[in-house]
């Protein structure tokens, strides 16, 4: 969902769907650790009662848990079981999984297909290797601001360059409030990005210690509509290994796309 759907949202109060989808909107782009109430009625400008019944409904769905010690909200497992099953008959997830599982063995590093849903990113299908060696954190159903990660570039590689900068400058305060980002190095790989056609994720958050490579994956009209990414230990790939892992992400890239718009 776009920034400009939400503040439509917003301002149409007179529909309890509408309220719902912002708020659970609203917790998932916030902090993993919760959101307080305080929070949610500023970030979205509506009225306290507003927020506190729609949020009362939403625990009832199972939806939303409410942590007691902290007073914050977070998405409930009622709500994780719904996306792990959308997930599950994702017609993108489910042609992509056979290829992309090969793709980490043939890597031996991890694998990620992520989506972009408005200005934020969603990893719907990780994809593990024999290796003892496990490089990356990011789980299936992790959310956070579009841009931060090797599959966002990958994307982001494959759009128009006035979509992506609008993009970046709507989600710039939210890059500002990961530790350690590197506004001048995330720029640099996004201009990167866009002269090369794919993504390359080095140095600009925190860890220092990993790089990445993100891939389109488009439909028939050339729009990319997810990515493929993989993690590994910067320095790890000589320059070679560095170029055979970008080429061997496009031959996937290139297979799921057949499978999936090839007539």
């Amino acid at each position: 969902m776009t920034k400009s759907k939400l503040k439509v949202l917003s301002s149409d109060k007179a529909g309890s769907l509408p309220r719902a989808a912002i708020i659970l909107s609203a917790i998932a782009r916030g902090s993993r650790k919760g959101s307080l109430l305080t929070e949610l009625i500023t970030r979205e400008s509506l009225p306290r009662t507003t927020v506190v019944r729609s949020l009362d409904a939403l625990i009832e769905l199972g939806w939303v848990v409410k942590d007691q010690q902290s007073n914050r909200f977070n998405l409930g497992p009622g709500l994780a079981a719904l996306g792990y099953s959308a997930i599950a008959r994702n017609p993108l997830e489910r042609t992509a999984e056979t290829e992309l599982g090969l793709l980490a063995e043939k890597l031996n590093q991890v694998v990620y297909l992520t989506v972009r849903i408005g200005l934020d990113m969603v990893c719907i299908g990780k994809y593990e290797s024999k290796s003892q060696i496990q490089i990356g954190t990011g789980g299936v159903g992790l959310r956070g601001p579009f841009g931060m990660s090797q599959s966002c570039l990958g994307i982001m590689a494959r759009m128009p360059a006035t979509e992506v900068y609008e993009i970046i400058e709507a989600n710039l305060p939210r890059y500002h409030r990961i530790e350690g980002f590197d506004e001048t190095g995330f720029r640099e790989s996004v201009k990167a990005a866009l002269k090369n056609g794919f993504g390359t994720y080095d140095n600009i958050i925190l860890d220092r210690t990993t790089s990445g490579i993100g891939v389109a994956i488009v439909d028939a009209s050339d729009y990319p509509i997810a990515a493929i990414g993989t993690t590994f230990l910067t320095g790890w790939l000589s320059e070679q290994q560095r170029q055979h892992c970008i080429l061997e992400l496009k031959k996937s890239a290139k297979i799921i796309e057949d499978l999936l718009f090839k007539v």
